[in-house]
């Protein structure tokens, strides 16, 4: 960290300076570390190939290379589908990367972020990739892939495939999420129950958005019915007309209004009589949940939005279940009769053995003896099977070896055995673990998707979910491909001869099958006729053969959607999870064994569906050659020349789509060929960064990064050169992400200058230059994603010049500067830094769970002038969450510094500060720091300027308020939303959202020892009037406001000092909250 400082007097001594706190945004923070931050681990070694289609480079490991055949296929499809509706061609051919499981998924550096249970997938703009997992459903599979590549398309047509043109302002417009989340739900599913569900909810219980606030709520669904309006108003051909009519105005809503005629309001009120057009006739002869079930949770009391995966005990007195009511999934028990919460008896998302709970897929199941539970988690490297006891909250685990993933546990009634699906490969597959032999063995063995096991009263067969078809025992020869996997039905497997009988053939699918226990009946949630209800099916027929043929019937007719029925030991209870208010919650049902059959008529979704054409006229060969661009006329005036980057020049106009490469020359025997992967930088983005500095003001760097198509390997370049190279500022660095351990190297060089004093001789000021180069190192051991360790070394070579303004040359008129004073100092830094970090994030900042930063920094004496010394550091910062939107934030940072050369803390002031101030001891403050007399020695004064620990925020007092070798900091905030919506239309149309704010405490001492108990200041701080106290302590109020790139934080704060507190001090800065 840089300081600067001013000279007084003589230029030729250094007597009085003034010390800035310099807040660099800057490689350099590898000195010490990575600070905070989770990890992503790469738990094995991923050895990847490649084939090729017509458009695409699809990138797979192992021996999964049918996977990526699969995708091959469902992708020239999709392309084709999604081209024809864009009208557009592809331009650059695209990556798609597919992970074998959503565990390594996880791992991946294609992404900086980590992947959290319910990312499905992920497209980003750098090289235009799309990553996405196999989790062991083939339809989920494919949707998965059409979605993606949607998005994909969309970059490639709007922004030219490149985040470049984002960067470099060439395109100006932003797609809202809406649009792009919806219209790839659209076209990957148009339309299903599960949507119709949603969005029949929306029209009849809940106020239902507008188009704007669709970027706040419901972007997914609610912008695929806004597609669907579309379509079904003015035909498909429209999709394509206000995409180009986005690109030719370079905004979303005159797109719109250009192709549409209508803007945002008008779409906004003809979308919602089209909802309520389509969804209040679904109304009649339909049953509300609550009217035929007892509500034990409410979700909108509790502000949260799923209740689900209800597991009634078997003694039927409680129902355990996933929910959201912390803002996370945890598992809680609630009373079965009253909904009453009993105690929450996992936390999900905070630790390492429960990571993720798998809410996607769940499963909890109770032991016969109603004394533990167990489901399956992600617990570091892969999923566990954990069985908790409800009592005493102890965990058993259960490790699953060799699987890419577990999911819905199911115990079973004799109590010996645990039934779950585990994917390994491309199939997922019954598995059953012995609890007495503590092994485990696969029960179905086949390419399909099977799901949510449950055991039959005698514990010798199971009920589950498959994909399968015809193709009963498993046997099948054909490609997935070409496979219904979209079709869901029941079957039921022995458990000891493994033989397989089908119980459903139905044209609409089944799902969460449980047997009943007192007679020979299972009950499972069907979509017949457009609505999720609750069936109930004999396996018995009227003469007592077991046929497994009789024809099922509903027993309920709810009119949003129910699933994950469970049922008590007695039959005589039902509960379930049943979307209303669009939310999840839990409802019981009595006697679900005498309920009579329900007619269930039609959805207006299943009525139209049959009239739904999703055929489209193929008119890209129309648009090929005609300009869409913003006025007509050739221009070279932003052309781009560079080999490899033409289609930076075509970003707003049409272009030939990319070379086909000929089915021929990619498949051998109609097999497709598979490539090794060979490492290739290529450039993700050219940017000019803005540097803010509170000594030396803005600085501006250009950067450059590069990666290969997997992001094991990323280097960057920066620079702000000038005429020479030790006057510039640069650095390069390369990073190593491909195994377990992290390796990091950077070569850097700073340069500042300002003026120090005014040479009357010359009339010019006398300039000083700080020169700071050096290389680091950093290597980065995770331990899980919670912890790691950290070992840094740094190499670091500083000079201090001072330059006199020399005017030479023909009558003196050419300026030199001569050096006339210099230090040059050289040293090596060791750092260790033990990081644990289980926080989780909100809009702002971390709102729940613990960070912690201990480290150590040592300088072994080495180099000249060599420094001796030692340094220690904690940062501790828990947060308490309340609710969903209610945060309490308390931090402590302790540092101290041992050795001949003792570091220095400088306390007070905020980090990436832009403007404000106020008063100091009822002093109109000069600046935004404090005067300063250190020691004149050469030695001291490097020392000081780079070597200085740094601890803020003291929001409320300048930069230095405080010094010494030992630093107290404590941050207290109570974090709180403001405002949750804004559009202004005066002077800007601008819309903010999720505007939070805080009110806050903090306090802080930094003193030499022997220095905290004196009454008197010590002489550093020069002669002050008032009575000496190492603590400083302000307090206040602010809010943060997302600006899109950056987040602006606006605080006002009051100091405490003897005359009691200050006037409001405004500040603005920069930063998410700490």
């Amino acid at each position: 960290m840089l300081c600067n400082f001013c000279l007084r007097g003589n230029v030729y001594s250094v007597i009085n300076m003034k010390v800035y706190i310099a807040i660099l945004v800057f490689c350099l923070a590898l000195v010490s570390g990575q600070s905070f931050g989770q990890n992503k681990v790469q738990y094995r070694e991923f050895d990847w190939s490649f084939i090729q289609t017509p458009h695409f480079d699809i990138y797979f490991y192992g021996d999964q290379q049918e996977l990526a055949n699969f995708t091959a296929e469902v992708s020239e499809d999709a392309y084709e589908q999604i081209s024809l509706h864009l009208r557009w061609d592809l331009r650059k051919r695209v990556s798609i990367m597919v992970y074998n499981s959503h565990n390594e998924f996880q791992q991946t550096n294609i992404v900086a972020t980590y992947m959290v249970e319910g990312v499905g997938g992920v497209t980003e703009l750098f090289k235009n990739r799309v990553v996405f997992p196999f989790e062991g459903n083939y339809e989920q599979f494919r949707h998965v892939i059409h979605h993606e590549l949607v998005h994909a398309m969309v970059n490639d047509m709007v922004y030219g495939g490149n985040m470049q043109n984002l960067i470099s302002s060439r395109v100006k417009i932003r797609v809202p999420i809406w649009c792009n989340e919806g219209l790839a739900e659209f076209l990957s599913l148009n339309w299903d129950t599960k949507s119709d569900m949603v969005l029949r909810d929306i029209a009849i219980h809940e106020r239902i958005p507008t188009v704007n606030e669709l970027n706040y709520f419901m972007a997914y669904k609610g912008g695929q019915s806004l597609w669907k309006f579309i379509a079904d108003k003015y035909g498909r051909e429209k999709i394509g007309d206000v995409f180009r009519s986005m690109k030719r105005t370079q905004n979303a809503e005159k797109g719109y209004e250009k192709a549409l005629g209508m803007n945002f309001k008008d779409l906004t009120d003809q979308w919602h009589k089209y909802l309520k057009k389509n969804y209040w006739p679904d109304i009649n002869n339909r049953d509300p949940i609550e009217e035929i079930s007892e509500q034990l949770t409410d979700h909108k009391k509790s502000k949260n939005f799923y209740h689900v995966s209800p597991a009634l005990s078997p003694d039927g007195s409680m129902v355990a279940a996933l929910s959201d009511q912390s803002g996370y999934f945890d598992i809680v028990l609630f009373d079965a009769m009253t909904g009453k919460k009993i105690k929450t008896l996992v936390n999900g998302s905070r630790s390492v053995n429960f990571e993720e709970l798998k809410w996607l897929q769940p499963g909890i199941s109770w032991s016969p003896d109603n004394n533990s539970v167990v489901f399956a988690a992600k617990a570091g490297k892969g999923d566990v099977l954990h069985i908790i006891d409800i009592d005493t909250k102890k965990s058993k685990t259960l490790e699953i070896s060799d699987l890419d993933g577990v999911f819905s546990a199911a115990w079973s009634p004799l109590g010996n055995e645990i039934a779950f699906i585990g994917n390994k490969g491309r199939a997922s597959d019954i598995y059953i673990y012995n609890l007495e032999k503590n092994n485990f063995f696969q029960l179905t063995d086949d390419v399909f998707s099977d799901s949510y096991p449950s055991w039959s009263p005698n514990g010798e067969e199971i009920v589950f979910v498959s994909d399968r078809g015809e193709n009963i025992s498993g046997a099948f020869k054909g490609k997935m491909v070409d496979h219904n996997y979209s079709q869901s039905d029941l079957y039921i497997i022995s458990t000891r001869s493994k033989i397989i009988s089908r119980i459903t053939k139905t044209e609409y699918n089944e799902s969460h099958p449980v047997w009943m226990n007192t007679d020979n009946f299972i009950i499972y949630t069907a979509d017949y006729n457009g609505v999720w209800n609750l069936f109930k099916k004999s396996l018995i027929d009227d003469v007592g053969d077991q046929s497994r043929a009789s024809s099922p019937y509903a027993i309920t007719n709810v009119l949003t959607g129910l699933q994950q029925p469970t049922v008590s030991k007695d039959d005589q209870q039902v509960i379930f999870a049943g979307y209303v208010g669009a939310g999840w919650d839990l409802y019981s049902m009595v006697k679900p064994l005498e309920k009579q059959s329900k007619i269930i008529a039609k959805t207006q979704y299943i009525k139209n569906k049959d009239q739904d054409d999703e055929s489209i006229p193929d008119l890209r060969k129309q648009l090929k050659n005609k300009d869409f661009s913003e006025g007509s006329q050739k221009t070279y005036s932003k052309w781009v020349f560079a080999q490899g980057y033409e289609n930076y020049n075509t970003t707003i106009k049409e272009n030939d789509s990319v070379e086909i490469i000929s089915l021929d020359s990619l498949k051998k025997g109609g097999e497709y060929i598979p490539q090794s992967y060979k490492t290739r930088f290529t450039l993700d983005l050219v940017s000019g960064n803005l540097q803010i500095s509170n000594v030396f003001g803005t600085t501006g760097m250009t950067y450059f990064s590069f990666s290969d198509i997997l992001g094991d390997h990323q280097i960057a370049f920066g620079t702000e050169m000038v005429l020479t190279l030790e006057n510039s500022d640069y650095f390069l660095q390369y990073a190593y992400l491909k195994n377990r351990r992290d390796y990091y190297f950077t070569a850097f060089q700073n340069a500042d200058f300002f003026n120090i004093g005014y040479d009357y001789y010359t009339g010019l000021y006398t300039t000083a230059r700080l020169r700071h180069y050096g290389i680091q190192f950093l290597v980065s051991n995770p331990f899980n994603r919670y912890n790691r360790i950290d070992l840094g070394f740094s190499w670091h070579n500083i000079s201090y010049s001072i330059l006199r303004p020399m005017l030479t040359g023909y009558n003196y008129t050419e300026v030199r500067y001569e050096e006339i004073e210099s230090e040059v100092f050289s040293t090596i830094l060791p750092t260790i830094s033990w990081v644990y970090d289980n926080s989780v994030f909100g809009f702002t900042g971390p709102i729940d769970g613990f960070r912690k930063n201990t480290s150590l920094t040592f300088s072994p004496g080495y180099g000249t002038d060599s420094l001796d010394f030692q340094t220690m550091k904690i940062d501790a910062r828990k947060y308490w969450r309340f609710g969903r939107d209610y945060t309490l934030a308390v931090r402590t940072f302790i540092g101290k510094s041992f050795g001949p050369d003792k570091q220095k803390f400088f306390m007070g002031g905020i980090p990436y500060m832009l403007a404000g101030g106020g008063e100091t001891n009822g002093k109109k403050d000069t600046g935004q720091y404090r005067d300063v007399l250190l020691d004149t020695s050469n030695t001291s004064l490097i020392q000081d300027i780079y070597f200085t620990e740094y601890a803020f925020p003291i929001r409320g007092a300048r930069f230095a308020e405080r010094f010494g070798s030992n630093a107290l900091l404590a941050n207290i905030e109570m974090r709180f939303p403001f405002i949750n919506y804004l559009a202004l239309g005066f002077p800007l149309k601008v819309i903010f959202g999720n505007i939070r704010g805080h009110a806050f405490l903090d306090i802080g001492a930094a003193w030499d020892d022997g220095e905290f108990s004196k009454d008197g200041w010590p002489y550093e701080y020069g002669r002050q009037n008032n009575k000496y106290s190492p603590w400083v302590a302000t307090l206040g109020l602010g809010t943060k406001i997302n600006l899109g790139y950056f987040l602006l934080r606006i605080e006002a704060a009051w100091d405490k000092n003897f005359n009691g507190y200050s006037k409001p001090q405004w500040y603005f800065s920069l930063g998410p909250d700490w």
